[in-house]
């Protein structure tokens, strides 16, 4: 909101908070509204056993589909519009055309409309999200249908693609992630020697630290140690680093591919991939705080989280210690010393020196 001042604001939600009267109100008015609803259902599954004999009756005398009399009744009956569902131009049309107050309009009305139709289409296309939750989830949602359909344009036509999105500021919550479709990552390692995951951290530094040069930027991440997936312990990792997977097929347990056992099964997990339905997503601050307080109340109960490692075998054991004398040089101390070269001018003695011998 404060990187576009300009733009108009989309309104959340409003959540007021109630006191004790006003819940008891709502929550005997939810009761009625649902002894209400339990009675509209009932009647509503009679009339359309009643309709379906009906039609069944129709079908027969007309020598007809009882599919066929279904549709044209649906065709012929009004109701109101279930919810998210919209309303097709040819329908707007007749709406117009129905509707006596839209009629013999003048010049400045229609555009008066038509100006008020374009405002809302633009506040709803640009319009900036009053909340960091409204705006991870608009992201998530535009996202999933940019990968579906550059996924089937690929198909299509064999295109290949790449996506690297970032967040825009430091207190966005949604978390950078890249998209590409069949093997078009391999470019990246093979002909550049980068790796997706470098580019799309480096590039989450740069979108929140604009100030800075990338090389100041990355210097210790250069020094991080890579993350090694162990799928026994993945719950720690979950817990370190805020990892996560959604999409992973049913059925299957969550384990390393070498240990699956069947074909069908591997194909099944090679598919979910394939389609990018299987995805490593990075958990939001609330959701990665809420897992560790789940983990650390499990520890103290007393249960094991993950595998645990092995100890050493000489655990519980009184080990040797070397003393001063039996210490020896290392194997590099050693290579120095013989390794060392004679000096090229060496110096002669004093009674060399007083005689008469030969210099060279």
């Amino acid at each position: 909101m404060s990187r576009n001042p300009g733009h108009p604001v989309i309104p959340p939600r409003s959540s007021e908070k109630l006191d004790a009267a006003q819940r008891a109100v709502r929550e005997v008015a939810a009761e009625q509204r649902r002894v209400k609803q339990e009675a509209v259902s009932r009647a509503v599954a009679e009339l359309l056993e009643e309709q379906d004999t009906r039609i069944n009756e129709i079908a027969k005398a007309h020598c007809i589909l009882p599919e066929k009399v279904y549709m044209l009744s649906i065709s012929y009956t009004t109701s109101d519009r279930p919810r998210g569902q919209k309303f097709q131009l040819k329908e707007l049309q007749e709406m117009v055309a129905n509707d006596p107050e839209m009629q013999d309009l003048d010049e400045e009305t229609k555009q008066k409309y038509l100006g008020e139709l374009k405002e809302s289409c633009g506040h709803k296309a640009k319009g900036v999200r009053s909340t960091n939750t409204a705006a991870s989830r608009d992201v998530q949602a535009t996202l999933k249908n940019i990968y579906e359909e550059l996924q089937a344009l690929a198909y299509r036509t064999g295109i290949y693609a790449c996506l690297f999105v970032t967040r825009g500021h430091v207190y966005d919550t949604h978390a950078a992630t890249w998209f590409g479709t069949d093997n078009i990552m391999d470019f990246w390692e093979d002909r550049m020697n980068l790796s997706p995951d470098y580019i799309i951290k480096q590039l989450e530094l740069w979108a929140c630290n604009e100030e800075k040069t990338i090389g100041t930027i990355t210097k210790h991440l250069r020094q991080e140690k890579p993350i090694r997936l162990r799928f026994a312990n993945f719950e720690q990792i979950k817990y370190k680093f805020g990892i996560d997977y959604e999409g992973w097929p049913d059925g299957i347990p969550f384990s390393s591919p070498y240990k699956i056992q069947t074909i069908d099964e591997i194909r099944r997990l090679r598919d979910t991939i394939r389609e990018n339905t299987f995805q490593w997503v990075k958990m939001t601050p609330s959701q990665h705080q809420e897992y560790r307080k789940q983990v650390d109340a499990r520890c103290k109960a007393g249960e094991t989280v993950g595998v645990p490692r092995q100890g050493r075998s000489d655990k519980g054991k009184k080990r040797k210690t070397a003393s001063e004398n039996d210490l020896q040089p290392s194997k590099k101390v050693r290579r120095t010393r013989a390794a060392q070269k004679s000096r090229e001018i060496i110096e002669t003695s004093d009674e060399d020196s007083d005689g008469g011998g030969d210099h060279f």
